[in-house]
């Protein structure tokens, strides 16, 4: 047990803190879809592409200041606390927070005075300077956000993280949408610019809850920790060979986060070119690069669990490691793929199936679907990848997702220039690359890990029983939407839904789009059960009802 915030906490279990995760995320991420269905209708399709263009830049700068360094505290603090070292664990934090707060302060000062340089070299286009100007402040701010979770996330104690980010996504999501609304009058670029400075401020509102966490936890743990209880040495008394520790861990982990934002600067440049070859106009390939980055939105969108996943086996790896433990290692292992395989798959085929409705839905532009239906063959690979990257990381194993994210970078890049130039393709290349990209990235994860780890996994287990599931989903999918869509139309109280400039059949789709969704969330759980797929300590994961409806199914014979 530990003390957090006055009260005794146990460490959470990776499978449990990755729920709570997950489920903060969904949270997020449902108030995201806000954001995702409104701003497009604020700043216009070309506002879309300005964010796009500037992202991969922010996006860099934020890495380079985080520098991996929360992966490396995770991982140092979970060590730490299982030696039972926890003087050290608190060294390890302090030490890290200060050097991530220096980076932040650098890398944030570099992006603000170069920003006119990023501007006219990499991005090319004048008019997305203000948005790129107004993230700023978010890359400093971002650093100690990112150096709290990971200390808590080392304790394997995963609400203050979950808590901070449904904040910080509320503070974010209302601030873009007020701003960029208060300023699209006087252009796009300052619609744009309101949109992006949404960042800076939902960062600080996640960092308000994180450091009361953290006020709580130190006022409820000053008697148990004034004295610090050392079972053993460990590697934290000298500064430098903390310090030493810290860079051999994450300077790899910086080095592969780097890549695919790189590769995303070098498509600013390179996709748009390659479009303008094919014959695309400046306006033609601003509107196809916010259609690309609409679907890129969504193709991550499925990867809750993942995320999740990623972020808590970090330090459940690293504890079973440094107890020597290789068959707890296995089974969390396995348990992490299965999990993985089992929310990745049925998201992709759904994605795949009702890409242009889900499209039409959020965006209100069923364009975008064109993309996001290639792009969602890509959603369980990029899955694959975060989970097996979690595992490596926490072994310690941190240069190999590097150099399996440099093939797969490789492979997007060569596939990005190729296809986009081609007749009758365009922005459908780049979507392909981006899927060939991650997909090789993820098949490489994947065997180094199951090495590594010496794990033998069922492929019967894993991929065959969710994958029948996924397929009796899809067919149910696509014959539901056709008739709830028909439904829909005949029923006249919804055709007298009229909600601004949205016609009746935007208000079709979006009925039939939401009710089929959950049509094939009951279908597939149905399949899991029908195939014993699904297990007792799945359900057992649920918020409140878990432990109770497992026992309830398990008595039925439904899971096992």
């Amino acid at each position: 047990m530990r003390m957090i915030g006055g009260r005794a906490v146990g460490k959470q279990s990776f499978t449990r803190g990755a729920m709570i995760l997950a489920t903060a995320s969904v949270v997020s991420r449902l108030l995201g879809v806000a954001y995702m269905v409104a701003l497009p209708r604020i700043i216009h399709d070309e506002g879309m592409g300005l964010l796009q263009m500037v992202r991969p830049v922010y996006n860099l700068a934020v890495i380079l200041s985080v520098a991996g360094l929360p992966v490396a505290l995770s991982k140092l603090v979970a060590e730490q606390l299982a030696l039972g070292n926890t003087g050290g664990a608190i060294r390890v934090f302090r030490w890290t927070l200060l050097l991530m707060m220096m980076l932040g302060t650098i890398f944030a000062t570099a992006l603000g005075l170069g920003a006119e340089w990023f501007v006219t070299n990499i991005i090319r286009d004048s008019l997305s300077y203000p948005a790129l100007l107004a993230m700023v402040p978010s890359v400093f701010l971002l650093t100690m956000v990112a150096g709290l979770r990971g200390f808590f996330q080392g304790m394997q104690y995963m609400t203050p993280s979950a808590v901070s980010q449904v904040v910080e996504q509320i503070c974010r999501v209302v601030t873009m949408l007020t701003l960029a609304t208060m300023l699209m009058p006087q252009g796009v670029q300052y619609g744009a610019a309101g949109a992006s400075a949404g960042s800076a401020l939902g960062a600080m509102g996640g960092l308000v809850v994180l450091s009361l966490y953290y006020v709580g936890w130190r006022r409820g743990t000053r008697g148990a920790f004034a004295e610090p209880k050392r079972a053993r040495p460990g590697p934290t008394d000298s500064p430098l060979v903390l310090l030493q520790r810290l860079f051999s861990l994450s300077l790899p982990i910086v080095l592969g986060a780097v890549l695919w934002p790189t590769m995303q600067m070098i498509d600013t440049g390179l996709v748009p070119w390659r479009l303008q070859v094919a014959g695309y106009s400046t306006d033609a390939v601003r509107e196809a690069l916010g259609y690309f980055g609409m679907a890129l939105s969504l193709m991550h969108f499925p990867n809750i669990i993942t995320w999740a996943l990623s972020i808590t086996l970090v330090p459940a790896v690293a504890e079973a490691s440094a107890l020597r433990a290789d068959h707890q290692i296995q089974r969390r292992v396995i348990e992490a793929l299965r999990i993985t395989i089992l929310f990745g798959l049925p998201a992709s085929v759904g994605l795949l199936l009702m890409a242009q409705e889900i499209a039409y839905l959020l965006f209100g532009y069923p364009q975008a679907g064109e993309p996001l239906g290639i792009l969602a063959l890509g959603t369980l690979a990029v899955g694959l990848f975060q989970v097996c990257s979690g595992i490596l990381q926490g072994l310690g194993l941190v240069l190999l997702p590097v150099r399996n994210l440099v093939f797969g970078v490789l492979v997007k890049c060569c596939l990005n220039y190729w296809l986009t130039a081609l007749p009758g393709m365009g922005i459908k290349g780049a979507a392909w690359g981006t899927v060939f990209g991650f997909g090789t990235a993820s098949v490489l994860n994947l065997f180094v890990v199951c090495r590594h780890t010496r794990v033998r996994p069922s492929w019967r287990e894993l991929v065959l029983k969710p994958g029948l599931a996924s397929l009796i989903m899809g067919l149910s999918v696509v014959v539901a939407y056709d008739g709830l869509y028909s439904l829909a139309r005949s029923m006249p109280f919804i055709a007298q839904w009229q909600w601004g400039h949205l016609h009746s059949d935007f208000i079709y789709n979006g009925v039939a789009t939401v009710a089929t969704v959950l049509v094939g969330i009951i279908v597939y759980t149905i399949g899991l059960m029908g195939t014993g797929a699904l297990h007792r300590r799945d359900v057992e994961m649920l918020p409140k009802i878990g432990v109770k409806l497992s026992r309830w199914l398990s008595h039925r014979g439904w899971v096992k």
